[in-house]
Order: structure tokens, then C-alpha cells, then sequence
């Protein structure tokens, strides 16, 4: 049982872990938009974007440390 809990636990950190650099990818390209562009309305929503996914980063940093510790209890038992 806590073989299986171990298990998904990993799988879980294996999905958080290669989503935090697409998360940067994506509010790195909203950010270049968003200096690239003319229109205001267009500007701002691409700022939004990129905050958005910065959002996501810290969210799923958090995430992962949960996880974490999460596994170090499996671990021990």
C-alpha cells in the first residue's frame, strides 16, 4: 500500500516538475508579445498572460514541496 502511494506520489512530482518549465516558456513568450505590441488592449492581455503563468509556477512550486514532504512521510514508514 505505501509502495502504491510512493508510486503516485512520484508520478505526481514527475508531471509538476516538467510543467514548471513550460510555464516559464509560456510567460516568457507573453512577455515578448506584450513588449512587441502596438495596441494597448493587446499589451495588457498579454501581460495577463504572463502573470498568469508565473502564478502557476508559484502555485505548483508550493505543489511540490507538499509533494515532497509527502513522499519523505512514505518514505519513513
Amino acid at each position: 500500500m505505501a509502495d502504491d502511494k510512493a508510486r503516485e506520489i512520484e508520478r505526481m512530482i514527475e508531471v509538476v516538475v516538467r510543467s514548471i518549465p513550460k510555464e516559464r516558456q509560456a510567460r516568457d513568450l507573453y512577455r515578448a508579445t506584450a513588449k512587441g505590441a502596438t495596441m494597448d488592449m493587446t499589451r495588457l492581455l498579454f501581460e495577463k498572460l504572463a502573470a498568469d503563468e508565473e502564478g502557476h509556477e508559484i502555485k505548483l512550486r508550493a505543489v511540490l514541496d507538499i509533494l515532497k514532504k509527502e513522499m519523505d512521510g512514505c518514505v519513513e514508514r
